[in-house]
């Protein structure tokens, strides 16, 4: 698990980060929203599950599903 960090935003908003040190010292910060889509689930179109975690919602997908 990556610790919860936050960036301030104009406006006063706020958006969760996580920051990675580089090899030459810098930080980097990364999106947590983007880090964890890239961990989900992915449907046989390559979108990211939902539900029931096994496609993306799409009818196309479902139908597929139900086929198997």
């Amino acid at each position: 698990m990556i610790a919860r960090e936050y960036v301030s935003l104009p406006g006063g908003g706020l958006r969760q980060v996580y920051s990675i040190e580089r090899t030459d010292g810098s930080v980097a910060l990364g999106d947590y929203r983007a880090w964890l889509a890239s961990r989900a689930a992915r449907c046989a179109c390559g979108a990211v599950c939902r539900g029931s975690g096994r496609t993306c919602g799409a009818p196309e997908c479902i139908s597929r599903l139900e086929r198997c």
